[in-house]
């Protein structure tokens, strides 16, 4: 048994802060949302829900006196108001991401008392190798999913009417993405960089057990109370239904039901095959129920899905450069119309890991 006197694990006075920033990362209904909810119950830990200034890097471009960044992360993330900072805890001008992305968090971190700072966020799973060039101290646990069971999550999120859950390529950027986040853990292993990794499915059937992985990899003491969900501090996290189940008490182990159809799981299974025959059978933490007749997927398949992933992945980062250089009063009058959503649209919900 872990400590449970809050005592026992409260940084000691005048304890610095750490050297870089922990990144929590899985992809889009990955399930991190939990681990972030149970981590952040740590008293030495500060993590931010998807503050997600990683987006916004380009903005750092413009010239000093133009380079409104705050405002403009504030306008689509709404992170300064989530997170209870204000513009004045931070540095007034930033010349860079790192400077601005460090101030930041860090200032989260302070105000707990904490001294584990960084965040939580699907967005860095096709940058982990730059996030550790620009934090060669940077920490990263890498929450998995069974494919499929992630890619039914997704089908539930868009039955229950989330926008952007119904677009076209969301599933494709899950699948293709997958193996771009396997490609990017390997490149911080390769060069030595502090990486846990983890799964959903042992978290949620063996939380105390995963938590206790967790705490060793940050060399912070283990607490009893970080196995439940109760008292955990779900401010910073967006208000819609897709979070309800990270919002309760109960730790959800049982399967979901699956609305996948066919079409899809047989595209996942098929690269699932592959990937395992690719990694002698260690990753993705899935099991293949009739892999006898499961077929890999051909070679123009695969090539055509990469084309159009590359595609997608393009247009989205077109349209990052296009937020962070787009006249203010356009961006706030296009906000003023979708009154309630930040932008994009698709922010509330397409950043939504949660424990569904």
């Amino acid at each position: 048994m872990g400590p449970t006197a809050h005592e026992s694990s409260k940084p000691a006075t005048g304890a610095s802060l750490a050297p870089g920033p922990l990144f929590i990362v899985a992809m889009w209904r990955g399930g991190s949302s939990l681990l972030y909810a149970l981590l952040n119950k740590h008293p030495q830990v500060a993590l931010t829900f998807e503050a997600d200034l990683w987006l916004l890097r380009s903005v750092f471009r413009k010239p000093p006196a133009y380079c409104d960044w705050a405002a403009r992360w504030e306008l689509r993330y709404g992170a300064l108001t989530r997170h209870g900072i204000v513009a004045n805890d931070l540095p007034r001008e930033a010349a860079n991401f790192p400077t601005a992305f460090t101030a930041f968090h860090q200032a989260y971190a302070i105000r707990k008392g904490a001294v584990i700072w960084g965040d939580k966020s699907p967005i860095y799973y096709d940058s982990l190798p730059a996030l550790a060039k620009l934090f060669p101290q940077a920490r990263f646990i890498i929450q998995w999913r069974d494919p499929a069971a992630t890619a039914n999550a997704i089908a539930r999120a868009a039955q229950a009417g989330a926008p952007s859950y119904q677009k076209r390529g969301v599933y494709l950027r899950g699948l293709i993405g997958y193996q771009v986040l396997k490609r990017g853990v390997d490149a911080l292993l390769s060069r030595g960089q502090p990486v846990c990794q983890i799964t959903y499915e042992e978290l949620t059937s063996d939380t105390a057990k995963v938590m206790r992985e967790v705490c060793r990899f940050l060399e912070i003491p283990y607490r009893d109370e970080l196995a439940d969900l109760r008292g955990a501090d779900r401010s910073a996290i967006f208000e819609e239904e897709f979070f309800s189940l990270v919002r309760g008490d109960e730790i959800v182990s049982t399967p979901r039901t699956v609305i996948l159809d066919p079409a899809t799981r047989w595209k996942i299974d098929s690269y699932v095959k592959l990937w395992k025959r690719r990694y002698n059978n260690q990753w993705p933490p899935s099991v293949l129920t009739d892999a006898d007749h499961v077929a890999l997927p051909r070679l123009p398949q695969r090539v055509g899905n990469q084309v159009a992933y590359r595609a997608l992945r393009a247009f989205e980062q077109f349209r990052e450069v296009c937020f962070a250089y787009a006249p203010m009063a356009l961006l706030q009058s296009y906000g003023s119309r979708r009154r309630g959503l930040r932008f994009p649209a698709d922010k509330q919900t397409g950043n939504a890991q949660d424990q569904i």
